[in-house]
């Protein structure tokens, strides 16, 4: 193998960052499971996909496809879009919203222009577990981990200050380290929790930024997937574009940036779309700089334009995909409790944390096959023929995605 040359480090330092990619390689290769082809074939719930709605975009596309006009004021229509549906304290004006290649892309275009190398950015776990491939892999971005373990609601209002205690002692935490933070991203509503955090807890969050001359960043790519929860204490929806000014704890809009796409929503990941919507002008021009690496598609743009410009279309397809996320929940979540396995409750994406803590306890800890929580996954993709994604962010929690039959 001497006649191979080499990747470089840093690529190959890749190689360690998220070994979760080699455990899904080895999913990908079982057989899927089909009711009458494959009846013991996998069931994949890892993976957050909008599998409820695909008719209503198929009729929308076709509709589309009859004319296909060339459109290219997409921005226009998602400022639009969102200042009918997210409530922000300041219209969203098109010179405001950058266009990508889906929102994994634009992490990690912010993440580069946010940070230089070894510079922090501070994330509350549980989260998106592939948060650490978008910040790090490329902008060599250091995460830092806050754990809510102990809050009983991280979520809650009534727990937000319990909450910023713990940001405030990683900041400690970080400056002692000589760790320079940057910014605190947030997935809200959050995968994997299915949980949307308060109006309160985010002015709270944005205070806590202000305070440290942090920039607030916001994964909002499940914002319209919530739903009636049986559970009325649960938070709706609510953007961190919907927070007001405060000058006096240090919080102003051009510090606060949101990011949407198409994918999730409205269950278009194919077409590759994502959207920055920030007030900072000169992150909007340092960002568009790189933008040669996500152009979108000439299909992708026209078709989500002409999509969004009608608004009849947006408001049936939103209000007939809330009572079928709704209905998938409850669905599922009512055979867990049948099979009396413990979860927590949801009210937002299609997706919620499941406990299995007591099935741990069959594994050794780490080694060559990594963790219980890896051997436990494992396990019960290649024995039981069901692969979820793990919780090792806050051990003992797996993710379950609702599904779709």
């Amino acid at each position: 193998m001497g006649h191979i040359v080499k990747p470089s480090d840093r690529g190959l330092a890749n190689l360690e960052s998220c070994p979760i990619n080699d455990l899904e390689d080895d999913v990908n290769r079982l057989p899927e499971y089909d009711p009458e082809t494959c009846t013991d074939g996998l069931i994949n719930l890892s993976g957050a996909v909008n599998t409820l709605m695909g008719d209503f975009m198929a009729t929308q596309m076709d509709d589309f496809a009859e004319s296909y006009p060339l459109q290219n004021d997409l921005s226009t229509a998602v400022a639009s879009f969102m200042n009918n549906y997210f409530e922000p304290a300041h219209p969203v004006q098109a010179e405001e919203v950058l266009v990508t290649n889906d929102v994994s892309s634009l992490i990690d275009l912010v993440a580069f222009n946010l940070c230089d190398p070894g510079e922090g950015i501070l994330i509350l776990v549980p989260t998106y577990a592939m948060f650490r491939t978008d910040l790090c892999a490329r902008a060599g971005v250091e995460l830092v981990k806050v754990s809510t373990a102990d809050i009983p609601d991280q979520f809650s209002a009534a727990y937000s200050l319990q909450v910023v205690a713990k940001l405030e002692d990683s900041m400690a935490a970080c400056r002692s380290r000589g760790v320079k933070v940057k910014a605190m991203l947030l997935c809200n509503p959050c995968n994997p929790c299915g949980r949307s955090y308060s109006s309160r807890t985010l002015l709270d969050f944005a205070r806590f930024c202000g305070r440290h001359h942090l920039h607030l960043l916001s994964d909002e790519i499940y914002g319209m997937s919530s739903f009636e929860s049986s559970d009325s204490a649960l938070d709706t929806f609510s953007s961190v574009l919907a927070i007001p000014d405060d000058p006096a704890h240090g919080v102003f809009k051009e510090n606060i940036h949101c990011m949407y796409g198409a994918s999730k929503d409205f269950a278009a990941g194919g077409l590759r779309l994502g959207f920055l919507i920030t007030r900072n002008d000169l992150l909007w021009k340092v960002c568009r700089r790189l933008c040669l690496f996500t152009w979108v598609t000439n299909f992708s743009t026209a078709f989500f334009t002409h999509f969004l410009s009608n608004e009849k279309a947006v408001e049936d397809y939103l209000a007939l995909y809330r009572k079928r996320l709704r209905e998938s929940y409850l669905g599922a979540s009512a055979a867990l409790r049948q099979s009396n396995i413990p979860f927590e409750p949801a009210n937002s994406g299609m997706f919620f944390l499941i406990k299995l803590t007591k099935w741990l306890r069959y594994f050794d800890d780490f080694g060559a096959a990594g963790s219980r929580e890896t051997k436990l996954c494992r396990y019960l993709a290649v024995t039981a023929g069901v692969y979820m994604s793990m919780g090792e962010v806050s051990p003992s929690l797996d993710n379950k995605c609702h599904p779709s039959r």
